[in-house]
């Protein structure tokens, strides 16, 4: 199981079906890791400036044992989340 918090330093885009709508380098975010089941968990991430005002996103992850085999709530998750997996020993293949 991983319940863990961790701040990073970024850059973001967000963007839609019509295009690029924010970037922004150097964002500092707090990522949030919370396992509740042995095959889900979920993550939320915002900048830490704004309290996620102007960057915030959250989603679910699904786990057979070790191996992450679903995500949702974003496009692609962040190399962050998944760094934060992997030190945990989750193989997250899946989402790279």
């Amino acid at each position: 199981m991983i319940n863990t918090t961790e701040n990073h330093t970024v850059g973001l885009t967000l963007q839609n079906s019509f295009g690029v709508i924010a970037e922004q380098d150097g964002v500092e975010i707090e990522i949030n890791i919370r396992q509740s089941k042995e095959d889900y968990a979920s993550f939320e991430f915002y900048d830490t400036e704004t309290g996620g005002d102007e960057w915030y996103a959250e989603g679910g992850l699904w786990f057979e044992g070790k191996e992450l085999v679903d995500y949702d709530g974003v496009f692609e998750l962040p190399t962050e989340v998944i760094s934060i997996l992997e030190k945990g020993g989750y193989n997250c293949e899946h989402a790279k």
